[in-house]
């Protein structure tokens, strides 16, 4: 049984798994901003921080296979240690696959960055209606956030 294949597979496909769930994400980042895409956005980030939390588990399970076949050197991108064609296949897999995630995950990143920008901008324009304050402040001198007593202006109990 050829061990160290088994990890880089479970690795691989493990990745490719991660490699769908960003790109949900970047679909549901892409479209219009509802309720229901939120809640679309924070189960997909639900799955992909497990999908690597389990990647960071075969990635270790991986090294230390190969620490007890003797390589000290774990990563790089034509690694010594590969012993046979099925080993070179399923190792180029995974660098594929690793690739394409890095590369969903920055321009998701991008995307949320912008949303963010956007959110920032509204807030600040609503902010500027409602105090002529050009820099809303969440929270008084006291440290008690201000926006409870505006909510709480005209009721007299």
């Amino acid at each position: 049984m050829n061990t160290l294949l088994i990890c880089i597979q479970n690795e691989s496909d493990t990745m490719a798994k991660l490699v769908d769930v960003l790109k949900q994400e970047q679909t549901a980042l892409t479209q219009a901003p509802s309720l229901t895409l939120m809640d679309d956005i924070n189960e997909i980030t639900g799955r992909k921080n497990q999908l690597i939390a389990t990647i960071s588990q075969l990635s270790y399970l991986r090294k230390k296979e190969l620490g007890r076949l003797g390589f000290k050197q774990a990563d790089s991108t034509m690694p010594e240690w590969l012993q046979d064609q099925a080993q070179i296949d399923a190792w180029a897999h995974l660098v594929k696959h690793t690739r394409k995630a890095n590369e969903l995950n920055r321009v998701n990143g991008l995307l949320i960055n912008k949303h963010l920008i956007r959110n920032q901008s509204i807030l600040r324009v609503l902010y500027q209606r409602h105090n002529s304050s050009p820099a809303p402040a969440l929270y008084g001198a006291d440290g008690q956030s201000t926006t409870r007593h505006h909510a709480m202006r005209g009721f007299v109990a």
